[in-house]
């Protein structure tokens, strides 16, 4: 078998190449619906997002050791410094991409297992409703005239 040249990547997006970085080789694809080397947990719990200007409130939808993906309205722009915050942890990390109200997050540090496992309970016993869930709630609470639009 001929050695391949591993400096980069053929992409399934649009034939373009993109370069792999020593980051991208350990932690897996940087961009939404790739493969990646660690799995992700996927939750939804309510979480922080600082950077150094701003301070977001946003939702965490999945996360790994390495990494995170949140929902929010912020748009941050690659490579921005943050620290997320949820439930009693916190991770320093990067943006490493932002859109459709939506960015990833690379750790400069993994979290560790036990962290992951203890998301997972807590995600368990208190995971925030879907955005199709609350519309559903509230509009029983107004057909049974508990809420008033």
């Amino acid at each position: 078998m001929p050695d391949r040249d591993l400096s980069h990547d053929l992409s399934h997006d649009r034939g373009r190449r993109r370069p792999i970085r020593p980051a991208d080789a350990a932690n897996g694809p940087a961009v939404p619906g790739g493969r990646r080397r660690h799995s992700r947990l996927r939750v939804r719990l309510p979480a922080r997002m600082e950077s150094r200007c701003s301070d977001h409130q946003v939702i965490l939808s999945d996360i790994a050791l390495w990494g995170a993906r949140v929902l929010t309205d912020a748009t941050l722009a690659r490579g921005t410094e943050v620290v997320l915050a949820w439930s009693t942890f916190e991770a320093f990390g990067e943006v490493v991409w932002c859109s459709q109200q939506q960015c990833g997050i690379s750790f400069v540090e993994p979290i560790t297992a036990q962290d992951l496992l203890t998301t997972r309970a807590i995600n368990d016993a208190a995971r925030l409703p879907d955005e199709r869930t609350l519309i559903r709630q509230i509009a029983s609470q107004w057909v049974q005239g508990i809420r008033r639009l």
